[in-house]
């Protein structure tokens, strides 16, 4: 099996696995098209020098993906950027070619919402580096959170931090009275609902670095945690797992308390 054929079979397995059913024909003929373009362009250029050698003179590549619309990201992601499969298919393509490859050799990849007229309609653009691109970190977004159903310490809260537990009382404290955790949310000890739906260590949000995004964790609660997105309920696994991603206008589903989720951008915020 060829590699574009490897490809085609891993792409229509990936969306699959993202829409519970078919893959939907002109998504992954559209990855897959694309994949092709940018291979067959990289590979034209390596250099041909006597004796029959072919080497590859740029050590980094930048290779910048248009995405054609912002519900297409997580597919997009998927099949080209989680677990360096464009990447790894890049090399690939090179080293099957017969080409010699430069001793430390970087391919980065990024989605981007548009690209220069000339380059939109074949749907990526590819910077040939002598030099690895600086990386230069992104700053955390602002977390809004409103609290939709349920008492907790106050009604809305703003957070700019790696993680932010969510649960029943501000102090949880063990049998001898020694504090296990905070919560950064704390909903009222209470019997009126749907306070008592909510664990003492309900769930907690952490920051992915590599998304630039917060994903929802559930702390082994009593009454699980789910993610309501346009009518559709994420279940989010309890335990140790990768949580659920959030996105904004997200509702955080606690027992039966609700959390509504906001990400403020640093103009929003100034």
């Amino acid at each position: 099996m060829n590699r574009l054929h490897e490809f085609e079979r891993f792409v229509d397995e990936k969306l699959r696995g993202l829409v519970r059913g078919s893959a939907p024909q002109g998504e992954r003929r559209e990855l897959i098209e694309v994949h092709r373009a940018i291979l067959d362009e990289v590979a034209a250029h390596s250099e041909s020098l006597p004796r029959g050698r072919r080497v590859f003179s740029y050590p980094h590549l930048v290779v910048s993906v248009l995405l054609p619309e912002p519900g297409r990201r997580r597919a997009y992601e998927v099949a080209l950027i989680e677990g360096g499969t464009l990447a790894r298919d890049i090399t690939g393509r090179l080293t099957d070619d017969g080409v010699e490859m430069p001793e430390r050799f970087t391919v980065a990849i990024e989605l981007v919402d548009e690209l220069a007229a000339e380059l939109a309609a074949r749907g990526f653009d590819i910077s040939y580096r002598s030099e690895a691109p600086a990386r230069v970190a992104a700053p955390m977004p602002v977390m809004w959170l409103k609290i939709l159903s349920g008492k907790a310490e106050h009604a809305e809260y703003s957070f700019r931090k790696n993680r932010i537990n969510i649960g029943r009382l501000a102090d949880v404290v063990d049998s001898s009275h020694r504090l296990m955790r905070r919560n950064d949310v704390a909903f009222a000890e209470s019997l009126e609902m749907p306070n008592p739906t909510v664990s003492r260590t309900h769930a907690h949000i952490a920051f992915d670095p590599a998304s630039q995004a917060f994903r929802i964790f559930d702390d082994r609660s009593a009454q699980g945690t789910t993610v309501l997105r346009e009518g559709v309920i994420l279940a989010v696994p309890k335990g140790p797992s990768k949580g659920v991603l959030l996105k904004e206008g997200d509702e955080i589903v606690l027992g039966q308390a609700r959390i509504g989720f906001d990400l403020h951008s640093e103009s929003e915020t100034a």
